[in-house]
């Protein structure tokens, strides 16, 4: 019996150690898996974050490169009218102008709504609008009506495209006055423009 206890005193103290240690070395691997999953997890936020930062860059540089690609087209849209509200008075002003240069004998219009346009091409940010104008325009001959075609288009009054022409004889005869009509032009335009997005849902309201 006292070889046992004695026993027991000579190795409690090892024991105790042993338990410490076990008890140490499990709390190590515990927390250093613990710290090895957390940091795991940051740096995958690191690598998301990183990620983000590469692609904004990226877009960044590729808005850039179109930015000077483009500028040169896009502030020529500016200064034409073509980018922004419809510049009704301008086209007026162009019309006139090219009458007088081709030296019609007169241009009637009717001008419609603006309205969303059909044309489908990536606009970006901006919504294409058109405007429809019917022109009657009163010639002398034929050649008068490619003469004010080029006119118009010399003004550069805007971004328009033509959309059909046609010709009729007007009601003078042989023994007509010199300076009357002599052949009449129907011809429609579209007049388009860009606007911002936000802008063309406020108009619609």
């Amino acid at each position: 019996m006292k070889l046992k206890e004695f026993n027991w005193r000579i190795l409690r103290t090892p024991i105790l150690v042993l338990l410490g240690s076990l008890a140490a070395s499990s709390a190590w691997v515990y927390f250093s898996h613990q710290w090895t999953d957390n940091s795991r997890q940051a740096l995958e936020r690191e690598r998301v974050v990183l990620n983000e930062i590469r692609q904004k860059s990226t877009q960044a540089d590729q808005e850039k490169l179109l930015i000077q690609r483009y500028r040169d087209a896009y502030e020529d849209l500016q200064k034409s009218g073509t980018v922004g509200p419809e510049q009704r008075v301008n086209w007026l002003d162009a019309l006139r102008n090219a009458s007088q240069a081709a030296r019609t004998l007169g241009v009637d219009y009717q001008l419609s709504q603006q309205t969303a346009s059909p044309i489908k091409f990536e606009t970006g940010a901006y919504k294409l609008q058109q405007s429809t104008m019917k022109l009657r325009i009163k010639l002398l001959h034929e050649g008068d009506l490619a003469s004010f075609l080029s006119a118009l288009d010399a003004e550069r009054p805007g971004l328009y495209l033509l959309q059909s022409c046609n010709l009729t004889r007007g009601p003078g005869g042989a023994f007509s006055v010199r300076y009357e009509p002599k052949l009449a032009a129907e011809c429609e335009l579209l007049w388009l423009s860009l606007i911002e997005s936000g802008a063309a849902e406020a108009t619609k309201k």
